[in-house]
């Protein structure tokens, strides 16, 4: 279900937006939405809770107008934009992955985006020749890729692709 967040007021999308997050895809009118009652309440946790809503919604936002497009076709990025601003974003996201994810987690990151065809074989090649030539010792105890690095990565290639 896609729902447009101009139809609805801010109280009504974050009602939407916490029930979905809960677990229960429809939970009962009189149910309390929210955390429970006898847990003591944590104002840092809502605050990074709260940051990362913010901003994988600002993620969404950036992938909309691409979505828009119709530039939905796989792979999405099938070649590498020959410019220097592209080659900026590229080492921009690489570096990025090299500190989330290690070395080790960007190439896999960079296998995955291959097999789930987001970006070509030749793409994949050319950002692991890249990664060779930076300097990974930034993130040696790297925690690894999770759910939004994966997101930033497609809106990163969502702008190389609109960059072609």
């Amino acid at each position: 279900m896609t729902i447009n967040p101009k139809d609805y007021d801010l109280d009504e999308l974050r009602k939407m937006a916490r029930e979905r997050g809960s677990g229960d895809p429809r939970p009962d009118e009189g149910d309390a939405v929210g955390p429970d009652p006898d847990v003591e309440w944590d104002p840092f946790e809502e605050a990074e809770s709260g940051a990362d809503d913010g901003f994988r919604a600002r993620l969404y936002r950036e992938l909309l107008p691409l979505a828009a497009a119709g530039d939905d076709e796989k792979p999405y990025l099938s070649t590498l934009p020959e410019t220097h601003a592209a080659e900026f974003l590229v080492f921009e996201w690489l570096e990025f992955l090299l500190l989330h994810g290690g070395f080790r987690g960007a190439q896999n990151a960079l296998e995955y985006y291959e097999s789930v065809e987001w970006v070509t074989e030749d793409v994949s090649d050319d950002l692991r020749d890249y990664l060779l030539g930076i300097d990974d010792q930034s993130a040696p105890d790297a925690d690894g890729l999770d759910v939004d690095d994966h997101l930033l990565s497609m809106v990163y290639i969502a702008k190389l692709a609109a960059m072609n």
